[in-house]
């Protein structure tokens, strides 16, 4: 692991793709002479091969350049072809999948977002990160962009342009192959800092992960992979759908997710940060005040450069309690799946309004953005300011 002593140290690789976990003196180089597609296979092709469901045609492995102290090599990321050529692009030893640039040298986390196909998934990813790419720099003084070419196309191609440019939902299906990120903090040098026994991550990857029950049924093996291997998770649900419901089977997602994750944990909940973002909270029938009141005050916009958490958490509590009251069924199955110390609540307005024309009105999507905050606040990426005083901006 990197320290602030030497930044020069690697952190273990873990692939984006197939999961496993190597150190970087396993990864293959490529050689960018012999790249063809046919060397590389395409991921759907590798799923293929890693479930066993049909063998690979001429599947071939990338060559792997061993190094030694004479091969003008010093950088343990880089190699030299047969051709002489130093080449720092790297794959996955397993799937042979290629590896984002700062594999190795910056941590890396993984964020599953998972919910119904059709309750808002992929909205939240669009409009989550359509908003930090524009504002980490000016709230945190952190970089949160792309970290490679497929990512910012995908992003553009399946999420932003929809939604952003085309007034349409994003349909993106429920993938294993990650949205890439790369985050990073204006003028540091080493990729962690440690202060007494907690750290901050300066530099990390961030794998996003969008998952519903198709992409469980049709990769079970892949899938159940990336949520066990998650570093937090993001439940998206309809809130408005599960109001005044006491019928525990009512919710077949909810039941099926429930069957998923206990095969996964055993009995256990799930044991990393969870933000249950409560999608068309004002469109639950709820009469309550209370909640009129909460679902004011959660979403304020909150401070320009602090998230206290604090203040987010007796919200959440109270929330929690409200559910309680009116979502009976919705909130016992939610807290057996998701630790009451590892979860919040964050409630959100309608994220879109279909037209008839197929076209969308796009929402407010504050809710949304303060549950992404929450997540990067837990895995030691922006600061958690609870203990200093603040107030809140109108």
């Amino acid at each position: 692991m990197a320290n602030d002593n030497n930044s020069s140290n690697s952190y273990d690789i873990v692939c984006p793709y197939c999961f496993k976990r190597f150190t970087d003196y396993r990864t293959l180089f490529v050689d960018s002479k012999q790249f063809t597609d046919s060397i590389y296979p395409e991921y759907i092709e590798y799923l293929r091969y890693f479930l066993g469901i049909e063998s690979v045609n001429n599947r071939k492995m990338p060559l792997l350049f061993t190094k030694n102290v004479n091969d003008g090599a010093q950088d343990k990321f880089c190699a030299v072809t047969e051709s002489g050529d130093l080449t720092f692009t790297r794959a996955c030893p397993f799937c042979c999948n290629i590896l984002p640039a700062a594999s190795g040298k910056e941590k890396s986390f993984s964020v599953a977002v998972i919910g119904e196909s059709n309750e808002g998934r992929s909205f939240y990813i669009a409009s989550v990160l359509h908003k930090l790419n524009k504002e980490m720099q000016s709230r945190f003084g952190v970089s949160f962009m792309p970290a490679d070419h497929k990512t910012a196309k995908t992003f553009y191609d399946e999420y932003d342009e929809p939604l952003y440019a085309s007034k349409t939902v994003p349909e993106a299906m429920g993938t294993v192959v990650p949205l890439i990120y790369d985050f990073r903090r204006t003028g540091t040098k080493n990729p962690e800092e440690w202060k007494g026994d907690s750290v901050t991550y300066n530099r990390a990857l961030v794998y996003i992960y969008n998952i519903d029950k198709d992409l469980c049924d049709r990769y079970p093996m892949i899938a159940f992979t990336a949520l066990s291997q998650a570093s937090a998770v993001v439940f998206v649900a309809d809130i408005s759908e599960n109001v005044m419901n006491s019928d525990p089977t009512y919710d077949p997602w909810l039941g099926y997710l429930t069957e998923t994750i206990s095969r996964i944990y055993g009995s256990m909940t799930v044991g990393v940060p969870s933000a249950i973002v409560l999608d068309r909270a004002d469109k639950a029938a709820i009469t309550d005040k209370k909640w009129s009141s909460l679902l004011k005050a959660a979403l304020a916009k909150p401070p320009e450069r602090d998230f206290p958490e604090q203040y987010f958490r007796k919200i959440s509590n109270k929330i929690s309690a409200v559910l309680k009251q009116d979502c009976p069924a919705f909130s016992s199955t939610v807290s057996a799946l998701f630790s009451p110390e590892d979860t919040m609540f964050f409630p959100a307005k309608a994220s879109f309004e279909m037209h008839e024309d197929g076209s969308a009105e796009i929402g407010d999507s504050t809710g949304i953005e303060t549950s992404f905050l929450w997540i990067l606040s837990k895995l030691k990426l922006i600061d958690d300011q609870s203990q200093k005083s603040f107030k809140l901006q109108k």
